[in-house]
This record gives C-alpha cells, structure tokens and sequence, in this order.
C-alpha cells in the first residue's frame, strides 16, 4: 500500500494504496486508508523492519545511525533474524518511514504497522 500522488484523489479527498484513503481520520488522528475489498485501515504509528540476517549488531545500529533513528525508538522482535519495530507518530509518520527505508541496502522488509477493520461473522 503506498500514497498514491494527489492528482489520484476522489472527489471527497480519497486518496491512497488502492488509490483511497479518507478524508475522514481515525481517533488517533490517522487517516483512514481502503484496501482493495473496502477494508479500512489506519496506522496507529510504527514500522516493521527486516534487515539482512548477514548483519552484525555493529552494521545494523551503523544502519539506524544512518537513517536519523535512535535506538530508543528500536526494538528487537523474535519473528526473524534482524527484526525490528520503529516507534513512530501515528499516521503518515509510518507510512513515509516505511516507504523511505524500503529503498535502502540491507532491508528485506520495511512496512508500516497497518490496522486493520475485522467483521465478525
């Protein structure tokens, strides 16, 4: 999911991944963005972060050092070798971090922490 240019946007501001997002925020104060199938989802803040399971511990903080994070805003998960989570504001603070480590040498994953609406059925 990305945010798409502005030129993409609905009628009623929409605009994101699948070329919507609303207007309307969530009460976080983040915007509220549609899947494909209409599910919302917001970005209560943070980044998923995988870097290369070659990296040493002096490589991966050089890598956060490089890219303005300190290592207080780091955690270390245990769902693979070098997994990480970024605290961030709410909202587009996520998604734009995600978007900006993507790019980067090493990084296997980078996705913003996505929220998303479960019907129960």
């Amino acid at each position: 999911m990305w945010l798409g240019p502005a030129e993409d946007a609905g009628a009623s501001g929409e605009v994101g991944a699948s070329g919507r997002s609303d207007s309307q925020a969530d009460s976080d104060g983040s915007p509220v963005f549609y899947d494909d199938s209409g599910r919302r989802m917001t970005l209560p803040g943070g980044v998923l972060l995988v870097l290369d399971a070659e990296w040493d511990q002096r490589r991966v903080e050089g890598f956060f050092a490089a890219n303005g994070i300190a290592l207080s805003r780091v955690e270390e998960e245990d769902f693979a070798t070098n997994a990480y989570f970024i605290s961030t504001d709410p909202g587009l603070p996520s998604l734009l971090l995600a978007n900006e480590l993507a790019d980067e040498e090493g990084v296997l994953i980078s996705s913003p922490n996505w929220r998303s609406q479960v019907v129960v059925r």
